[in-house]
């Protein structure tokens, strides 16, 4: 089988080692890969080889922008190739106000999230949490208790203000609308508001409610393959938090690595 990856060459995303984990894992179930960053100039001319799969790795800031890697997806998508998420999938999934907005009307349970632009009083007591539209990795998040330190905290940038849950666990899964892995809990200190780390310090299978939730946030966004994160409040509560489209795995855990390989091929 021929999977292309497409996958950024920008720099603030090199050193990452998610292209070499991977390349590594589908090669070790067989794949031929090829890598590529957007669309060579040659495809111009002759068009693009023939692919089995394409796993488009397109960041939120590459969908913003319209950027090289969401370009070749676009194309390869119109071409019929078979993208492990589509690009609807692609773009709905980094758009977090979209992905809650399909949630909701799916009625999967989840943190109630506001758009900050259109706030006109603050909408619950206390602090609430401030996220960027269109970031992940936990970048830029933080707490506020009001609209004028919301819009400060997101100095200009699109953003929604969300329920804070007290002191969950934290999940990540990688999960397709029929299968879903291990449960890999992350590391995060009493009071902090993210996880730490990228390595995971207890895995177990997912319990039937689990796996059942992590399904559902993927096929209602209409993905093929993703990392999703829950949260388990302290009286055993399931929120649905996020999902992405791109996402790295541990690269120490062979595994892990197998797992999201063999589900990523099973797709074409």
């Amino acid at each position: 089988m021929h999977v292309l990856l497409l996958y950024t060459d920008a720099p603030f995303y090199a050193g990452t080692g998610y292209d070499a984990a991977w390349r590594a894992a589908l090669e070790a179930e067989g794949a031929r890969v090829t890598q590529l960053a957007r669309i060579p100039d040659a495809w111009v001319r002759d068009g693009p080889p023939p692919f089995d799969l394409v796993i488009p790795h397109v960041l939120a800031e590459e969908v913003v922008a319209c950027g090289e890697t969401l370009r070749a997806a676009v194309l390869l998508e119109q071409l019929g190739v078979p993208l492990l998420n589509p690009v609807a999938a692609l773009i709905g999934s980094a758009d977090k106000l979209a992905t809650h907005a399909r949630w909701a009307a799916a009625g999967i349970r989840q943190p109630r999230s506001w758009a900050l632009s259109g706030l006109t009083a603050w909408p619950a007591e206390g602090e609430l949490v401030v996220k960027p539209n269109w970031g992940d990795g936990a970048r830029d998040v933080t707490t506020a208790g009001s609209i004028a330190d919301a819009l400060r905290a997101a100095g200009g940038a699109e953003a929604l203000v969300q329920e804070r849950v007290r002191e969950p666990e934290v999940a990540r899964l990688f999960a397709t609308p029929q299968r879903c892995s291990p449960a890999y809990w992350k590391a995060r200190e009493p009071g902090a508001l993210v996880t730490h780390g990228t390595t995971y310090p207890r895995e177990e299978p997912a319990d039937p409610e689990l796996e059942a939730l992590a399904r559902a946030m993927v096929a209602t966004l209409g993905g093929g393959l993703m990392g999703v994160d829950v949260l388990r409040d302290e009286d055993g509560g399931l929120w649905a938090l996020e999902a992405n489209a791109p996402f790295g795995f541990d690269v120490t855990d062979p595994e892990q690595g197998s797992w999201v390989a063999r589900a990523a091929l099973a797709a074409a």
